[in-house]
């Protein structure tokens, strides 16, 4: 097919516009500033880089008091027509975004910093890759221009983002090129917006001359022009950061990944896509792939583990590769003992740490090369204030999830205020089950438990949670609806009494809702808590 003449690009200087300019002794900024735009774009549409909008081709006409012909501006002279017209000998150009958009033919942009992709498959995420992948690609702008990944620290963000990025169906529909930023707390936008204006051919000079983050965007967006382009923009943590880098023309849509689902829902709000932690299949696939001697030697106990973790991609990662190493030897004696060592203690679970290279860092954590589940949800915690901070930690009294508790629960327990639990969900620690309940991940449960047990008020917590729950079985006691729904929140707190050597409060508990077990047929359950307090009954000589 050849190339329609009219969409050709104009590839000289236009020096009718620079002499129109000089000859009323203005600079480029000087015109820039009298028709609402950057001395950057002035200088590219006099360097014949790109061609004005009818929008600004009308104002520069007004401006200078001159046609579009006059002004080089219009379309191509027959000189210049004939000179870009391809040979008979030649084979012919194809229509591409590029030449319809008036710009010259360019090969596709991928921006350098885009993360090397893992040779590790994303075990799990097939669905969501393919559901993102048709969202993009849909050539609706209007619905695409804006998606948003939000989700639990570690759950994979940035790794399905690296992979949309090499996706081949993504580069074929996004012909022009792709665009990376790692924002992360503390962006250096100046920095990011540099490297785009770089790759997009704005010089140093004129990059200078950019006073703040608007006239880098307009001029970003003229640089693209009407390209088909995807930029990511991966680990948001404000939204100023998200919008500053919203650059582009129609053509150009915008992948935001961020931890906050607030900042994920002003980002897009009808494009906001969660993503889950992995089930337990898809866990154990993921333990199996990294560790395949582990698995097929302690199956069960590899289990355990995923549900200890929630199957919490990141965590599983780190847990893999460490068991993995402690396998080399292939001793069974030796794998049994670093599994149950990762069953039982938290804060080894919670430290294990991965190596990262200068290149590999992880966005949230700009001053660390090592990567551990504590460390990205510490840098979440960070930003709290004092109060949501001791109430997340007491809140870690709560059985994790699956298991819920409602709100008035909540707020009994962490002695705080209803914001507390506002914050807490709007900053993606804190997830809502249903209307009124909570739960927490585990390893945010784990983090948030390590972390009360080094504060003066972990007494307090447990203190306060074992109180409500007995006041609630008072209430309750012959609401048996009332009583099943918050059963698992019953049985963790009887549990936390024996754990906390509360005796008493561990013997009128069990007294109250051993009724409803034996009721409901709950037999093993009901025996199990009644000798317990029969022995400290005894230990109390209580008869």
């Amino acid at each position: 097919m050849m190339v329609n003449t009219q969409y050709t690009a104009q590839t000289t200087p236009r020096s009718r516009l620079a002499d129109a300019r000089k000859h009323n002794t203005w600079s480029q900024q000087d015109v820039a500033e009298k028709i609402g735009t950057t001395h950057v774009n002035v200088s590219r549409w006099e360097r014949g880089l790109t061609k004005p909008s009818a929008y600004f081709r009308r104002k520069l006409c007004a401006l200078f008091g001159k046609t579009e012909d006059e002004l080089d501006l219009g379309p191509p002279r027959q000189e210049e027509t004939s000179a870009a017209s391809p040979s008979s000998s030649e084979p012919a150009s194809p229509v591409t975004a590029s030449t319809l958009s008036g710009t010259s033919p360019q090969k596709a942009l991928y921006d350098p910093l885009i993360p090397q992709r893992s040779t590790q498959h994303l075990i799990g995420r097939d669905t969501i890759l393919a559901m993102m992948k048709e969202r993009l690609c849909s050539g609706d702008t209007h619905e695409l221009a804006l998606t948003a990944l939000n989700g639990l620290p570690g759950v994979g963000k940035t790794a399905l983002s690296i992979a949309l990025a090499h996706d081949a169906e993504i580069r074929a529909y996004f012909s022009d090129g792709i665009l990376w930023a790692g924002l992360g707390p503390e962006p250096n936008l100046p920095r990011l917006l540099g490297h785009w204006g770089m790759l997009l051919g704005i010089t140093l000079n004129e990059g200078g001359a950019l006073q703040d983050n608007e006239a880098w965007a307009q001029a970003l967006t003229q640089a693209i022009g009407n390209r088909r382009m995807l930029l990511v923009l991966d680990d948001a943590w404000k939204i100023e950061d998200a919008l500053a880098l919203k650059v582009g023309g129609p053509n150009c849509a915008h992948l935001v990944t961020t931890r906050f689902p607030t900042i994920a829902r002003q980002i897009a709000p009808r494009g906001a896509t969660i993503l889950e932690e992995l089930n337990e299949a898809e866990g154990m696939n993921l333990l199996h792939y990294l560790a395949p001697d582990v698995v097929q030697q302690e199956a069960q106990r590899a289990g355990q583990l995923v549900k200890a973790v929630g199957g919490l991609p990141l965590a599983l990662t780190l847990m893999g590769k460490y068991l993995d190493v402690q396998s080399h030897s292939k001793q069974p004696r030796r794998i049994r003992a670093t599994l149950a060592q990762l069953n039982d203690d938290v804060e080894q679970r919670m430290s294990l740490t991965e190596k990262r290279g200068p290149n590999e860092k992880h966005t949230s954590l700009p001053t660390e090369n090592s990567l551990s589940l504590h460390a990205v949800i510490a840098v979440t915690d960070a930003l709290l204030l004092e109060s949501t901070r001791t109430a997340l930690y007491a809140l870690s009294a709560f059985p994790a999830k699956p298991d819920s508790f409602s709100e008035e629960a909540a707020l009994a327990i962490m002695d705080a205020s209803v914001e507390d639990l506002d914050i807490l969900s709007d900053m993606g620690l804190l997830e809502t089950s249903a209307a009124g309940r909570y739960t927490l991940h585990q390893t945010i449960a784990d983090y948030a438990r390590t972390q009360l047990l080094k504060t003066q008020d972990e007494s307090g917590a447990y203190d306060r949670y074992i109180a409500y729950t007995l006041d609630y079985i008072a209430e309750h006691r012959k609401d048996y609806e009332q009583l099943e729904q918050e059963m698992n929140v019953i049985l963790a707190a009887l549990d936390t009494s024996f754990t906390q050597h509360k005796t008493q409060k561990l013997i009128q508990g069990v007294c109250a809702f051993a009724p409803y077990l034996l009721m409901r047929g709950f037999y093993d359950i009901a025996n199990g808590h009644l000798q317990r307090a029969l022995t400290a009954a005894r230990e109390q000589d209580d008869k």
